[in-house]
């Protein structure tokens, strides 16, 4: 469902919360042949466990979390661990703080083009009949009308479609584990900052080439793989400190159901994930090196870690020694 979940990226509170999770642990039921192709891959990404990870360099360290930025009770536990770390910081840094999300509107609509196609063929044109009718008629029963959806930004709808009963867990499932840590370094009077502007993670989004954008909202569409199965591993194996496993079974299972190769659903993917993960984890790089303090908390979607492009392996080119510290 579009990157499942988007824990690299937040942009949507999880939907659905009054509907049911249907959803189990897609670990639980893999074949041993699974298991031993997971381990032989799960070996060639870098940094493949842990969410939180302490790089050091000189007298400077850096103490990269990886976070789940829907809500969830087990958050409880991993903030009592993480609260004297974030106090006795120098600074944190986080993907976007609620500040300057406040101002998401106003940049919203002074940049209609980040949810919108502002001008050129509409889906409408772009799309097969058959396709666009699915489409609208699909969209009907949420209200949006076909002029509006015709402008619309795939991604948008397709994150739009992309709701679960399994969000989260407990009261105050809602607070995602980025603003439990910038709620905390305020009130310990902890200076904190954005490492991008409000805007940029849709901004890659955007810039996904809209025929690929327009083909993963139909596979969206037409799959029914059961998308709570994708919500539930995923949140399991960030708890586990193991979400490189489930970013792995995801590309495996996504669209099993429909007649699409999966050379071509691991090319969408990579795309995916080039621009939402990739660009900006090197566009972040600048941010966090520039931040001349000798402890700094960056607390980031937990995605963004792990691979060869990952924030660790990026510090660790920037001759940053890394360890392990889990929450």
């Amino acid at each position: 469902m579009f990157r499942v979940f988007l824990i690299c990226l937040c942009l949507l509170a999880a939907g659905g919360a009054a509907a049911r999770c249907t959803g189990t642990d897609m670990r639980d039921r893999l074949t041993p042949e699974a298991e031993a192709r997971l381990a032989r891959e799960i070996k060639q990404v870098p940094f493949a466990y842990g969410n939180h990870w302490v790089a050091t360099k000189g007298n400077r360290r850096i103490h990269v979390i990886g976070t789940q930025h829907t809500g969830d009770s087990r958050m409880r536990a991993a903030m009592r661990s993480l609260t004297p770390v974030i106090r006795s910081a120098d600074a944190v840094l986080l993907e976007v703080t609620q500040q300057k999300l406040a101002t998401l509107d106003s940049v919203l609509r002074s940049t209609p083009g980040l949810l919108t196609i502002p001008k050129g063929p509409g889906l409408n044109e772009m799309m097969r009949a058959e396709d666009w009718r699915l489409l609208s008629v699909k969209m009907a029963m949420h209200g949006v009308d076909e002029r509006v959806l015709a402008r619309m930004q795939p991604w948008f709808i397709s994150m739009s479609l992309s709701t679960s009963g399994c969000g989260g867990r407990g009261l105050f499932a809602y607070r995602g584990l980025d603003d439990r840590i910038e709620k905390t370094a305020i009130r310990a009077k902890v200076p904190i900052g954005s490492l991008e502007n409000v805007g940029d993670g849709m901004r890659a989004l955007s810039a996904i080439p809209i025929r690929d954008q327009i083909q993963l909202l139909l596979l969206d569409l037409k799959s029914e793989v059961n998308y709570d199965d994708q919500v539930v591993t995923m949140a399991n194996a960030y708890f586990e400190q193991r979400l490189a496993e489930a970013m792995l079974i995801e590309s495996w299972t996504l669209y099993r159901d429909l007649k699409v190769s999966r050379s071509e659903v691991a090319r969408l993917l990579r795309q995916f994930d080039a621009h939402i993960l990739d660009r900006r984890n090197r566009a972040w790089m600048p941010v966090i090196l520039r931040a001349d303090v000798p402890v700094l908390v960056v607390a980031v979607g937990a995605a963004h870690l792990p691979g060869k492009t990952g924030i660790l392996n990026l510090l660790k080119r920037q001759g940053y020694s890394l360890s392990r510290a889990d929450f």
